[in-house]
C-alpha cells in the first residue's frame, strides 16, 4: 500500500488548524478526492514535532520511518523543515545556514536510499527579518536539491499571498494556509506520478 511520511516542524503538524488535520489531512483528502488515489489503503503518517529543527529531524527521520514500514509498504518520503531554523527570538538563529544545509544534504542522501523523495522549502512567515532569511535558505535549499536530484516544492514562491494573511500567529496557517499548501502538493508533478503508479 502506498504509505506517505511527512517529518517536520509544527507547520507540518497542523499546529493552528481550527478543523484539525493540518495540511496533511488536507493533501489525504484531496488525493482521494481529486486524483482517486484510495483513501484506504493509503496511509499518512504525520510525523511533524513542534520546535523540531533541521537537526532534530536529522537525529529521528529514520528510526521513526524504519519503525513504521513493513514488506506490503510502498513509501515516500516528504520533508518540510527550515522556519525554526531561521528563527531568532533571542536575536541569534536556532541552526545558522550552513549548518541547517548540511543537515539537509545527510537527511535528503540518505532518505534517497530509503524511497522516493520531495523536499518542501519553508513557507512564508510574517515577520520580514525571519521572512528574508527563509528566502536565503530557500535559495539555498533548492540549489541543494537540484545537486542531489531530488524534487523541490517551493513553498515561497509557489502560495499566493493569502496564505500570509491567514497566519494569525505569524507563523502557522489556519484553514485557508492548510488547503492552500495540500493544493501546491497535490498539484506536484511528482506527486502526480506517485499518485498515478
Amino acid at each position: 500500500m502506498k504509505t506517505f511520511f511527512f517529518f517536520g516542524d509544527s507547520i507540518t503538524l497542523g499546529v493552528n488548524d481550527t478543523l484539525a488535520g493540518g495540511w496533511i489531512g488536507r493533501f489525504a483528502g484531496l488525493a482521494s478526492q481529486r486524483a482517486g488515489l484510495p483513501v484506504p489503503p493509503s496511509t499518512f503518517y504525520n510525523l511533524g514535532v513542534r520546535k523540531h529543527s533541521s537537526l532534530q529531524i536529522r537525529e529521528r527521520w529514520a528510526s521513526e520511518y524504519r519503525s513504521r514500514v513493513n514488506d506490503a509498504t510502498v513509501p515516500y518520503l516528504i520533508f518540510c523543515f527550515g522556519t525554526v531554523d531561521m528563527a531568532a527570538p533571542n536575536g541569534n538563529v536556532a541552526v545558522p545556514m550552513q549548518e541547517s544545509t548540511q543537515n539537509a544534504q545527510a537527511i535528503l542522501s540518505e532518505a534517497q536510499m530509503e524511497a522516493p523523495v520531495l523536499m518542501m522549502g519553508p513557507p512564508p512567515v510574517k515577520n520580514p527579518d525571519h521572512l528574508e532569511r527563509l528566502n536565503k535558505l530557500n535559495e539555498t535549499y533548492a540549489g541543494l536539491c537540484l545537486d542531489l536530484g531530488v524534487a523541490y516544492l517551493d513553498l515561497l514562491k509557489g502560495l499566493p499571498a493569502v496564505y500570509v494573511a491567514d497566519l494569525d500567529d505569524g507563523l502557522h496557517p489556519g484553514k485557508t494556509g492548510n488547503m492552500l499548501i495540500a493544493e501546491q502538493l497535490l498539484n506536484a508533478p511528482i506527486v502526480q506520478g506517485w499518485i498515478r503508479s
